[in-house]
């Protein structure tokens, strides 16, 4: 004899694929994801996603902040870095504030300020480096 269990989970939704799970099935049918882990991450939604979205927002705005104050204080104390700091800072301000990858903007900035110098280093005392880097040190600012 079959025994019957009750329907508690009636509204099931898989966390994976976003399909309905009947309460009865052992996995999602869309993509075979357990029904353990289909209960497991069943809850809230509203909640879930209001902590996300907060926890975005908060990601972007730290990145914002971040690339901002990196340029303002290379503006003030190094402005002859100039020229490398602010397109390193829009790079990790599109990955870090705009697409919300704070490792891929650091990583950006971090080769565009730190790599991409070193590399140029033979070239930084001659030519079109060194007449920016005298303008930005003339006495004018």
């Amino acid at each position: 004899m079959r025994s019957v269990r009750p329907m508690t989970d009636a509204g099931l939704t898989c966390p994976l694929c976003g399909t309905a799970v009947p309460a009865s099935a052992s996995a999602c049918r869309g993509c075979h994801l357990p029904i353990a882990d289909v209960r497991r991450h069943a809850g809230d939604d509203s909640k879930r996603r209001t902590r996300s979205w907060t926890s975005a927002i908060g990601v972007r705005l730290v990145g914002v902040a971040l690339y901002a104050g990196a340029v303002a204080w290379c503006a003030r104390q190094l402005p002859a870095a100039l020229p490398f700091v602010v397109p390193a800072a829009a790079a990790g301000l599109v990955a870090h504030g705009v697409k919300g990858r704070p490792w891929l903007g650091l990583l950006a900035f971090v080769v565009l300020v730190v790599a991409l110098p070193f590399m140029l280093a033979p070239a930084l005392g001659a030519g079109a480096f060194s007449d920016l880097a005298d303008w930005f040190d003339d006495p004018q600012w």
